[in-house]
């Protein structure tokens, strides 16, 4: 203990300084602690940002990979669906080239003083036509095989409205037409030219041509532009694939309302609508609806 004032002071001044020097040290110790963990934590943060880079310039490379990827695959699906509708494009050629080679080309061709079948020509398939759809019950009549469901569609159909269609004349072969347009000419002379064809220049000779009458008139149909069968054919028969081969002021022959030719639906449904004639049409643009004659 201090003996005096003067040493007590000396006492006090020497605890404080051993205080502050203590107080120096440990807060020293601690700064340089606190200093050194700083660094520590910076170094950790630059290594984390390195990563961080590192990182992103990896995903950045998967990105880029990624979109290379999905662009060669766009590319090659493509390049495949190009060459699956090349192949369908082929395939669609070749079908319809099979489907028509296998129709008849003769169907719609112009044959009316423009183009001529020989004696040896048949269709392809007759059905005899039922006697109720006949002007003449105990005369057999045929009619091309793939028209006759248009033909009894179409019957049927008129017969709901109330009108009754007879048949009076169908397939005609060669011979035939040979032996009526003789009995024509006898009868009518060069006048015959004018409403009967030579054989090889009928359209019955196709088995796609029906001359039509009604209960009223029988054999005698040359009015037949006057009934309302013929209107309701007017309005009509194009639905079922059947078209008038002369109206009124045709090139070919007189008018003939009775004489009706199937042409297939879509033909005659562009000559309906458009108002034209079948035999005004380049046969080029007919033949393109050949493929389709009996869809």
């Amino acid at each position: 203990m201090p003996k005096n004032q003067d040493d007590y002071k000396k006492y006090i001044q020497t605890g404080v300084i051993g205080l502050l020097t203590l107080t120096l040290g440990l807060t020293g110790y601690a700064y340089y602690d606190i200093k050194l963990e700083l660094e520590i934590a910076k170094e950790r943060l630059q290594e984390s940002e390195l990563q961080l880079d590192d990182a992103g310039m990896r995903f950045e490379s998967l990105i880029e990979e990624r979109n290379y990827i999905y662009d060669n695959l766009l590319s090659e699906q493509s390049k495949n669906e190009l060459f699956e509708n090349q192949i369908k494009d082929i395939a669609g050629t070749i079908g319809r080239l099979d489907k028509l080679s296998k129709t008849d080309e003769e169907l719609l061709q112009k044959y009316s003083k423009v183009y001529f079948l020989n004696e040896h020509y048949i269709p392809d398939g007759l059905t005899k036509i039922p006697p109720d759809y006949l002007y003449e019950k105990s005369r057999e009549m045929q009619i091309h095989t793939k028209v006759y469901p248009y033909f009894q569609d179409m019957l049927a159909d008129a017969k709901k409205d109330g009108f009754n269609l007879l048949v009076i004349s169908a397939f005609r072969s060669f011979g035939d037409q040979v032996a009526l347009k003789n009995s024509y000419t006898v009868t009518y002379g060069s006048g015959a030219n004018q409403f009967s064809a030579d054989q090889g220049y009928s359209e019955h000779q196709l088995g796609t041509a029906i001359d039509f009458t009604n209960d009223k008139l029988g054999a005698d149909f040359t009015n037949f532009a006057e009934t309302q069968s013929y209107k309701w054919l007017q309005e009509n028969a194009y639905k079922y694939g059947f078209v008038l081969s002369y109206p009124e002021g045709n090139s070919y022959y007189q008018f003939e309302p009775w004489h009706w030719r199937f042409v297939g639906k879509s033909l005659a449904l562009r000559l309906h609508e458009e108002g034209e004639r079948f035999y005004d049409l380049p046969q080029s643009k007919i033949d393109s609806y050949l493929i389709n004659i009996f869809d």
